[in-house]
C-alpha cells in the first residue's frame, strides 16, 4: 500500500512538472521571435523540466538506491525538448486542421524511440537495446494526441461552447484552462501507463524481488 501510494504521488509529480514546463514554454514562445531571448528562456525552461521529469520517472520506478543513468536521462531530456520545439515550429505556421493533425502524427512517430530508450534506461538495460516497443507506441500516440488537442484549444482553432467561455477562470482564458486540462489528462495517463509497464517488466525478471519503498525492485 505504501509503495503504491508513493508511486501514485510520483505520477502526479511527473504530470505537474511536465505540464508546468510545457505551459511556461508555450507562454514564452507563442508570440515570440524564434531567435528572441524569450524563446531561448522558454527552451531552457522546457529542457530543465524534461530533465526533472526524467529523474522523477527513474525514482518513481526504482526508488532511491539504484544509480540514476544521468547521461541517458540528460540526453533524453534534450532530445524531447528538440522534438517539442520541432513540433511547435510545424504547428505554429499551420494553416489548417489537417496540417496540425499531420504534425501530431509525425510527432508521435518521433516520440516512439524516445520513450523506448527511456523505458530501457529506467529498467536498467542498455538504453539502445531497442528503439521500438508495442507499449511505447501507445505512449507516443497518447502524448501526441494530448499535444495536438492542447494546441488546437489554446490557439482557438477549435470552437469552445459559449457557456464554457463565460466561466471565470482567475485571469486565464477559458481556452488556456481547457487546453491545459486536456494536456494534463493525457500526460497523467501516459506517465501512469509508462510506470506500470516498467514495473511489470521488472517484476517478470527472474532476479526481481521486493525491498523497502526506498529501494529498487531488483535484488
Amino acid at each position: 500500500m505504501i509503495r503504491t501510494t508513493v508511486r501514485g504521488i510520483g505520477v502526479v509529480c511527473l504530470t505537474a512538472v511536465e505540464v508546468t514546463a510545457l505551459s511556461v514554454w508555450l507562454g514564452l514562445v507563442a508570440d515570440a521571435d524564434p531567435l528572441s531571448a524569450s524563446a531561448l528562456i522558454g527552451v531552457v525552461a522546457l529542457s530543465a523540466g524534461m530533465l526533472v521529469e526524467g529523474l522523477l520517472a527513474h525514482v518513481t520506478v526504482n526508488g532511491w538506491s539504484r544509480p540514476v543513468p544521468a547521461r541517458a536521462v540528460a540526453a533524453l531530456a534534450l532530445a524531447e525538448t528538440a522534438l517539442w520545439v520541432g513540433w511547435f515550429a510545424a504547428v505554429r505556421w499551420a494553416d489548417g486542421l489537417l496540417v496540425v493533425v499531420g504534425a501530431g502524427l509525425a510527432f508521435a512517430v518521433a516520440l516512439v524511440p524516445r520513450h523506448t530508450v527511456m523505458d530501457n534506461a529506467v529498467r536498467g538495460r542498455n538504453p539502445l537495446a531497442s528503439l521500438v516497443q508495442r507499449a511505447t507506441i501507445g505512449l507516443a500516440v497518447l502524448q501526441a494526441a494530448g499535444a495536438t488537442a492542447w494546441f488546437l484549444v489554446v490557439s482557438g482553432l477549435v470552437f469552445l461552447p459559449e457557456w464554457l467561455v463565460t466561466v471565470p477562470v482567475g485571469g486565464f482564458s477559458a481556452n488556456a484552462v481547457v487546453g491545459a486540462a486536456l494536456l494534463a489528462g493525457a500526460v497523467f495517463a501516459r506517465h501512469l501507463l509508462a510506470v506500470r509497464h516498467a514495473l511489470r517488466t521488472v517484476q517478470r525478471s527472474p532476479n526481481s524481488g521486493w525491498r523497502s519503498s526506498r529501494g529498487t525492485l531488483r535484488k
